[in-house]
């Protein structure tokens, strides 16, 4: 019965978040060879590519790691434990709040002030907070 419920609100989730999930079923081909690093929280933590440097990016129930950092608890913590709860807790709005402003301050931070700390930033501290970081 467990195993049916667990499938029913990844099936529920998977609805809830239906925006980024297809952002990274659109991503997955462009990710090169993906393997499983992790499951929890519905959420399931693929090593693949990512455009530019960046250690990882969650999206809905998936979390796409760079293989350089497919091994760090941190990272995974950060992505599996931090940004899914905002996205769960968003749900089509998680783009809007966390996705577009995150991908436009990294932008700005890589042309205008690479002096300046990415994990200043309000989407990762909540991400942060959110896993116990």
């Amino acid at each position: 019965m467990k195993k049916v419920a667990d499938i029913l609100i990844f099936c529920l989730l998977f609805i809830w978040q239906l925006p980024q999930n297809l952002v990274a079923l659109c991503w997955l081909p462009f990710a090169g060879r993906v393997r499983k690093i992790a499951y929890r929280n519905y959420c399931i933590a693929l090593s693949g590519r990512l455009p530019k440097e960046g250690s990882g990016v969650s999206l809905g129930n998936f979390a796409i790691i760079s293989p350089q950092y497919a091994d760090d608890e941190y990272t995974i913590r950060h992505e599996l434990d931090g940004h899914t709860v905002d996205s769960k807790r968003l749900g089509p709005l998680y783009l809007l709040v966390i996705g577009i402003p995150s991908v436009l301050h990294l932008l700005y931070i890589q042309w205008f002030a690479p002096h300046q700390s990415y994990d200043d930033f309000y989407t990762e501290r909540w991400a942060n907070r959110h896993a116990g970081l």
